[in-house]
């Protein structure tokens, strides 16, 4: 038995704003990527070489922990 029958429908009410909201944003995005193309790829440009480096240390961590892990079980 639901004690409270109006929760349920007050979540649909959110969740369709929420949805609703989404759509809007993502139409707002596409206008925005459309209408400012170029600043959009001079972001993106700009953007490539700090992934690079961070995924490069990141595979350089990675390999580091990876390597003192094998130490540390070969010791003991």
């Amino acid at each position: 038995m639901n004690r409270h029958p109006g929760l349920r429908t007050a979540y649909r009410g959110i969740k369709m704003a929420h949805i609703v909201g989404g759509l809007l944003l993502l139409a707002l995005g596409i206008w925005g990527l459309y209408d400012e193309y170029y600043y959009v790829v001079d972001f993106l440009k700009g953007g490539i070489p700090i992934a690079l480096m961070l995924g490069g240390l990141l595979a350089t961590l990675a390999a580091c922990a990876g390597q003192k892990n094998e130490e540390d079980e070969a010791n003991g």
